[in-house]
């Protein structure tokens, strides 16, 4: 948990909770924007109950205002099963109620990490099924939960979402493509050369978010590229920009659809990078570790 707190031009503070993938870019971003004294609380994810615990140590040093959430500590992949499902939904409640108990002296907003994937852009319409596996059911559920809590709240269906690998940390299926064909190796694929996907960099997702906290706006966002691409057009960006051979083994896909969105209901928040962009950036990540 990684926090930043502003007293001028009046007392702020943001808390990113989880630095995964996401995470990691969001205080990243913050960082660079000088957004206020930072502080770091190591997080026990074995005890839910210590989420809520180190915040509230963390803001009895902040000063009373509005609190900003970003909820990113989520679970990924959609191989989840259904005995895990249940044990995610209780984890989150627990986890969500304590860090909320935390707050209850400020007027706070969660920025929830949800999942377009999964399920779909908020409130438009998709052109693949969702909703049929644990893991959409699982962010559904979550979903639910902050709209039970009536606590002022922002949803991010957030599509595939790839950076530069790190230990410990997932990188996205480009991020493993792009760390295989640099150090020659052979990357399980799960889709079909011709799946269609829908891949956003990290760091863009960093800044519409960071966008948004400037804002008061609750209104749910598509965080999507606003053009998919199939995998062999994806595969053949990497091997050209890399200058590497990459050796695919495919598997049957986890989930079997292609992920298309309609570009009018992207968010207008997410910065414009191409796909090129992109893979450039997490070669230049790799190559500077």
């Amino acid at each position: 948990m990684r926090g930043f707190t502003a007293t001028e031009p009046s007392p702020r503070t943001i808390v990113v909770v989880g630095e995964g993938l996401i995470g990691r870019a969001i205080s990243s971003r913050l960082r660079r924007r000088r957004a206020g004294t930072e502080w770091h609380r190591a997080v026990d994810w074995t005890d839910d109950r210590d989420v809520g615990a180190q915040l509230a140590r963390a803001l009895a040093d902040s000063p009373v205002g509005p609190t900003e959430l970003i909820w990113s500590a989520g679970v990924s992949g959609m191989t989840l099963d259904e005995n895990t499902l249940v044990d995610r939904r209780r984890a989150f409640d627990t986890q969500l109620s304590g860090v909320l108990a935390a707050c209850s002296s400020r007027a706070v907003r969660v920025h929830y990490l949800s999942s377009a994937g999964a399920l779909g852009p908020p409130g438009g319409t998709t052109r693949f099924e969702t909703g049929t596996v644990p893991y959409a059911h699982l962010k559904a559920a979550e979903e639910d939960a902050l709209e039970r809590l009536d606590v002022d709240h922002v949803v991010y269906r957030i599509s595939s979402t790839y950076g530069t690998p790190r230990p410990g940390s997932r990188s996205g299926a480009i991020g493993v493509l792009v760390e295989n064909a640099l150090r020659g190796r052979e990357t399980l694929l799960y889709a079909r050369s011709t799946t269609m996907r829908n891949y956003v960099h990290a760091s863009d997702v960093a800044e519409a978010i960071v966008r948004n906290l400037d804002t008061e706006s609750s209104a749910s966002q598509l965080l999507a590229a606003k053009r998919s691409h199939p995998m062999f057009e994806v595969i053949g960006q990497v091997e050209r920009l890399t200058r590497h051979p990459v050796a695919i083994c495919y598997r049957p896909p986890t989930n079997d659809h292609d992920m298309v969105f309609d570009p009018r209901q992207t968010s207008p928040l997410l910065p414009e990078r191409s796909l090129e962009s992109g893979i450039r950036m997490v070669i230049d990540g790799i190559l500077a570790q």
